[in-house]
């Protein structure tokens, strides 16, 4: 059964496999034996790759070590996320800063901690899947739209202000 899903997944093209890449990540990469220009990286800033960026990694993990060992709350906070955060308030002038290891984790951490029941969230129906988690994990209102549909996005804040549609 499990294989004639696959089955009917790959000839619906609906698969996908692991490409490995034969260098470094960076907006260069060599991947199946010719470089391309990567555009789907989330090294916007081409840093990776930096040597500057790979010193301080390399004395932080002599340092620290190569991971924290469980999530902050439980282990303890290490001096780097500190220092950083503690940089980014200043730099943004607030109270304090918080960061998170990935955007989809930012997206499930922030979005139930600025709303939760009794709020209403739309969302485009082509936003991130890490936003769709979010505000599924809110317990707020959720109701996603028509991608760029306006008048669908209109139809549900009207339902919302009818006092008969929950």
């Amino acid at each position: 059964m499990f294989k004639q899903q696959l089955d009917t997944l790959a000839a619906q093209h609906l698969t996908r496999r692991l490409t490995p890449l034969q260098s470094g990540v960076g907006p260069i990469v060599e991947m199946a034996g010719r470089q391309i220009l990567l555009f789907a990286s989330n090294d916007y800033l081409g840093l990776a790759m930096h040597q500057e960026v790979i010193r301080a990694s390399v004395e932080a993990t002599q340092r620290f070590g190569a991971g924290t060992g469980a999530a902050r709350l439980v282990s303890g906070s290490l001096p780097p996320h500190q220092e950083l955060e503690s940089a980014l308030a200043q730099f943004k002038g607030t109270e304090a800063a918080l960061t998170f290891s990935s955007g989809y984790l930012a997206n499930i951490g922030a979005i139930p901690a600025l709303i939760g029941q009794g709020g209403l969230i739309l969302a485009d129906r082509l936003c991130h899947a890490s936003l769709i988690d979010g505000c599924r994990l809110s317990a707020a209102d959720f109701r996603i739209y028509r991608h760029n549909d306006l008048d669908h996005l209109e139809s549900l804040l009207a339902a919302r202000r009818r006092p008969d549609v929950p």
